[in-house]
């Protein structure tokens, strides 16, 4: 099936997308847009981006359909190893160097864009890990996307084994239920560990966001790429207000921080440190 696009409908979803989502697709990316959506066309029966975009501005579950397509959900387990390693290390033991002074024995952090769960459930065993009593703690780690599809993935914490090559393989028994039979070759997350999470469908651009605050951490990492320099800076300050004071921003490698939040510095690259009050 032969798709055509003109640059003026190419314009028409560029402006959708980002007025829904904040993301920004780049003027060279029709051609990506079209290969991801042949498919989408054949199982809908339209025949036109103009059609197309009828039933996407009328049904929000379609549109959802379309964000799936235009988003990266790449992610693996323990991605960007010198963060986990600064999570596992300075993290942990101020955590509990906190704890001594105030009793306070609870662990907060948030995936931002969680994607299929490899981040969050990465978190969790790294906490679970290093704490010396981790059964002491009250432990809470917010997954949100804006992708239903991927959340439903995260949620069952099904991976093939070939996903689980980054994860230390003394940890896949402790954490994982080998699959028999049909599911042979596969892994699941065991329920103790799944329980640490909480799953939630979240769109960066909405103008409240219906979370409670006071994170330890939290993981925004290649998610404001997909941004402009100004939604950027809107998410990052926003992110900051969410953090507890003494609390950590972990951004992508390739991103910087911005938003106007003073006396944020750097502890290593792309890891920040929100400032005591």
């Amino acid at each position: 099936m032969a798709i055509k696009m003109s640059d003026e409908e190419f314009t028409v979803f560029q402006k959708l997308i980002y007025d829904e989502t904040g993301i920004s697709l780049a003027d060279g990316k029709k051609d990506l847009l079209i290969s991801r959506l042949t498919r989408r066309f054949i199982d809908l029966n339209v025949d036109s981006f103009s059609q197309y975009y009828e039933v996407v501005k009328s049904d929000q579950k379609e549109f959802m359909e379309l964000v799936d397509r235009v988003s990266t959900h790449m992610t693996e387990f323990f991605r960007e190893q010198p963060h986990f390693d600064f999570f596992e290390g300075r993290f942990i033991k101020e955590m509990e160097k906190v704890s001594l002074k105030t009793g306070r024995r609870k662990i907060t952090a948030w995936s931002v864009a969680c994607s299929t769960g490899e981040e969050p459930y990465s978190i969790a065993m790294s906490i679970l890990e290093n704490l010396a009593v981790p059964v002491n703690w009250e432990i809470k780690i917010l997954a949100s996307d804006i992708s239903n599809g991927v959340l439903e993935q995260a949620k069952n914490g099904l991976y093939t084994d070939d996903r689980m090559k980054d994860i230390p393989k003394y940890l896949w028994n402790k954490y994982f239920l080998k699959g028999t039979g049909d599911n042979a070759g596969n892994y699941k997350v065991k329920d103790f560990l799944r329980n640490l999470l909480i799953f939630r469908r979240f769109n960066l651009l909405d103008t409240r966001w219906p979370i409670r605050g006071g994170f330890d951490a939290i993981f925004c990492r290649n998610v404001l790429i997909y941004f402009d320099k100004e939604m950027q800076a809107d998410v990052v300050k926003k992110l900051c207000h969410y953090l507890r004071d003494g609390g950590y921003l972990f951004l992508g490698h390739s991103e910087t921080f911005v938003g106007g939040a003073t006396g944020y510095q750097p502890v290593i690259p792309s890891v920040y440190k929100k400032p005591a009050a």
